[in-house]
């Protein structure tokens, strides 16, 4: 009895509940957030169109996702700037609301840093082609600096921040934890499936086929939301989301910039 009790205690356990975190105005905030989420993935849509009609890849990147409409339009604006400018100035939160006074212990650290490597060499396909791509670019000193960077701040700190932080925290108060996660993973694939399937070409699926781009992008991208999902809701640690997140897209991201095919 006392096993089974412990057994649900710990996989219930939660750093800070949904339910003893205060919003400022709870129904308002989510409504737009979830009316901002479907909208996104109407954007997404417009933006692979006009990728397709007017493509600016950045540094002549191979993958549409370093194209300037999509990352600088889609993800940098649309979906950092706006939503942080709306959580910090309009609706007057603080970094602490998002941060949850978590202080991390050499514990957390030494895991945390472990979870972000098994990110990074997720993708570890894609270094010996990198390596080799390298010398063949004169301005490989930039590219590189824009490989690193931009997951971060197109993919990392936006998807985490607005997701998780933002959205998923409230659809939590509002409903209940595993309704919240399956909402906010659902709504996280669904903006990545309009671009793949206008314009994809690899292992995330080819333009135009449907069921490709599902399985190649929408199931993965889905089980990787539900673990950032679950890990949110647990222990509330937004910095290491982002960190994982970003060490994910880092090679992927270098690979493009260098034309490495994979």
């Amino acid at each position: 009895m006392k096993t089974q009790l412990f057994s649900r205690q710990f996989w219930l356990w939660q750093r800070i509940p949904a339910k003893v975190i205060s919003f400022k105005s709870i129904d308002k905030e989510l409504n737009f957030l979830l009316i901002y989420s479907i909208g996104y993935v109407f954007l997404g849509y417009l933006i692979g169109l006009l990728i397709q009609i007017h493509p600016i890849p950045i540094l002549g990147a191979k993958n549409f996702v370093q194209d300037f409409w999509y990352s600088v339009i889609f993800k940098l604006l649309c979906l950092l700037i706006i939503p942080t400018y709306v959580y910090f100035f309009k609706w007057n939160y603080s970094i602490n609301d998002l941060i949850l006074d978590f202080i991390p212990r050499p514990k957390n650290l030494i895991l945390g840093s472990l979870l972000v490597l098994f990110g990074f060499f997720l993708n570890a396909g894609h270094l010996s082609g990198i390596k080799s791509q390298i010398p063949l670019f004169d301005d490989a000193v930039l590219r590189l600096a824009m490989g690193v960077i931009l997951p971060l701040i197109i993919a990392g700190l936006p998807e985490e921040l607005f997701f998780r932080g933002y959205l998923q925290t409230r659809l939590e108060k509002k409903w209940n934890r595993i309704s919240a996660i399956l909402l906010s993973s659902l709504l996280f694939t669904a903006w990545h499936l309009p671009s793949r399937y206008l314009l994809s070409n690899g292992i995330e699926g080819q333009a135009g086929d449907f069921f490709g781009v599902l399985t190649g992008t929408g199931l993965p991208v889905f089980i990787v939301s539900i673990f950032f999902g679950l890990h949110w809701s647990r222990y509330r640690n937004i910095i290491l989301l982002i960190m994982v997140h970003w060490a994910i897209d880092i090679l992927p991201s270098l690979s493009s910039f260098f034309k490495e095919s994979y």
